[in-house]
């Protein structure tokens, strides 16, 4: 065997250090230089597929390389989730290609059944729908685009495919494009466009149509090619249809600089953001740092990171196009540190990473998917943390089987974690209502009755990985969780009473008694529970209303 880990012709993902993670395929072992010392190789030769630049690996270690993943390849070769591989063009289905290999145990039930939710609602929380928001109209950019998201794949709806070429056009021209007959969703463009890529002085509209005279643009090449996307999701559920991806293609020509086009200024404006914007970056990490050498407090770090991510949006509001979206995946990715410090952000860090998807940059969208990953994996984590809430909920309304059935659902997420749910509390939680509902039947049919004693039987179980996690954490000594603790104890006294009805219904009493308390607890946010979530930064709404075109497209700079 090979001791390498890969062999030549494997796809592999190369850490390039500030330049990011880059697609590449091995083409030679045992690489070396002629000046190379004797004895020294490196065990890969690589070129990358963006550049074709040949690299080595200076050491066959995961931190330099790594094996290209699905969404590796993915991202590499199309333009968005819902575009079709280069592969698959002479092969293009109306269904999606993806196969649906998801865990059953999160069955798809997207509607909406208590009307439309408001943009930016929390939709993911109640883990349905693969911690999709449950209402399609309500999908983000990184909803739809990204390739960890996947919401359309995941819930398996159909995707139809149009895509309109306008030829070349030159810079002074008037767009007048309306779509025909053939595009078969007539409304909901504006939900997800891609409007930064459209030149300026053209403007998309719900119904589909491009209009407008196209102006000169600083940001481009003398020819440039016009690849816009926008998605209709208005007949998701028709399964004739299913989401409408539209896509215009056209090519720009003429694009010179005008006499009274002040080039100098413009430069100058855009080296003066961009330093902003690096100062900013270095400020953030320093102040990141500085939390992770445990020289600030959280409460301290985010109330810097804050103040420096309000400047740099404001700052990109201004200049929305500076680097070709580079600044809008840095803003996204660095709410994200904050959501660590369980600030409700998740929010912004998708508002902001999905917004840098749809300026069809390579390498602004692979530096935007690599954040997306960990924010997928965060609404997994706060749907847990949610519905263990919900369970809390339902136990303090008596409701112990719906209770079990959530806090099983709930485990499923993110195997028993949970956004700041650390300590097996979601595993302790179930073992509580299965209990409860295991003790009921006793009573009602006596301990010995098979499906009481399976219900005990998968307590004790939960309440042993509770308690296991709870130990891995080395924050509760030899005392233990207290709430687990404190079952531990019933547990035994209920094996020592549980052939008498009249000892049982006292138990259960008192147990129903502490289980009210405790819940209390968690929905108060006492310790060791998690504190109650923070209140979002700022309204979702107004966040969405004031990213540069998403309303009007934008004309500036």
């Amino acid at each position: 065997m090979s001791r390498l880990r890969f062999e030549v012709g494997t796809s592999v993902m190369c850490n390039l250090g500030p330049d990011g993670w880059k697609l590449g395929r091995i083409i030679a072992l045992d690489y070396r230089e002629d000046h190379w010392p004797i004895g020294k190789d490196a065990p890969y030769e690589v070129l990358l597929n963006d550049n074709h630049t040949l690299i080595y690996v200076p050491e066959d270690n995961s931190r330099y390389c790594r094996e290209a993943t699905n969404e590796d390849l993915k991202i590499a070769h199309r333009m968005d989730a819902l575009d079709v591989l280069p592969s698959e063009v002479n092969m293009i289905k109306s269904f999606n290609e993806e196969p649906n290999n998801f865990d059953s145990s999160n069955k798809s039930s997207i509607g909406c059944e208590q009307g439309e939710a408001k943009p930016g609602s929390p939709g993911y929380r109640t883990g349905r729908c693969y911690c999709c928001h449950y209402f399609p109209k309500n999908w983000s950019y990184a909803e739809l685009y990204s390739e960890h998201y996947r919401c359309v794949a995941r819930n398996g709806i159909r995707i139809t495919r149009q895509t309109v070429n306008l030829g070349r056009i030159s810079v002074g021209e008037q767009i007048k494009h309306q779509p025909g007959q053939d595009l078969l969703s007539k409304d909901g463009f504006m939900q997800a466009p891609t409007l930064v890529r459209l030149p300026p002085g053209v403007s998309f509209f719900d119904n589909g149509t491009l209009e407008g005279k196209i102006q000169f643009d600083p940001h481009r090449e003398t020819e440039y090619r016009v690849e816009f996307v926008a998605v209709s999701t208005s007949h998701w559920n028709n399964p004739n249809i299913g989401i409408v991806r539209y896509e215009i293609n056209f090519s720009v020509e003429g694009n010179e600089i005008p006499d009274d086009f002040e080039v100098s200024a413009f430069v100058q404006k855009q080296e003066d953001a961009r330093l902003s914007a690096n100062n900013m970056l270095q400020n953030l990490r320093e102040t990141w740092d500085k939390w992770d050498r445990r020289e600030l407090s959280n409460m301290d770090t985010c109330k810097q990171m804050k103040k420096i991510l309000i400047a740099m949006r404001d700052l990109l509001e201004q200049n929305p196009r500076l680097d070709n979206g580079k600044w809008w995946a840095q803003l996204g990715g660095f709410h994200m540190n904050i959501h660590k410090l369980l600030e409700n952000a998740l929010f912004e860090c998708e508002l902001y990473l999905g917004y840098a998807l749809t300026f069809g940059d390579s390498e602004v969208r692979r530096m935007a998917e690599q954040n997306l990953e960990g924010c997928y994996n965060k609404r997994l984590l706060e749907a847990a943390r949610f519905m263990w809430v919900d369970g809390i909920k339902q136990m303090m309304r008596g409701e112990w089987s719906i209770a079990s059935e959530t806090f099983h659902l709930a485990s499923i997420k993110k195997n028993g974690w949970g956004w700041a749910v650390n300590y097996g509390d979601i595993w302790i939680s179930e073992s509580v209502s299965r209990i409860i509902q295991g003790v009921e039947i006793a009573i009602s049919k006596g301990s010995k009755d098979e499906h009481s004693k399976k219900l005990i039987l998968e307590a004790e179980n939960l309440l042993k990985k509770g308690i296991s996690r709870a130990e891995e954490t080395s924050v509760f000594g030899n005392e233990g969780h207290p709430w687990a603790s404190e079952i531990t104890s019933f547990i035994t006294s209920y094996y020592s009473i549980k052939e008498s009805t009249t000892d049982l219904v006292k138990w259960l009493k008192q147990f129903k008694s502490r289980t009210v308390y405790w819940c209390a607890q968690v929905l108060g946010g006492a310790p060791p529970f998690p504190p109650k979530p923070r209140a979002r930064l700022e309204d979702p709404e107004v966040l969405i209303s004031r990213l540069p075109g998403h309303i009007n497209h934008f004309q500036g700079n």
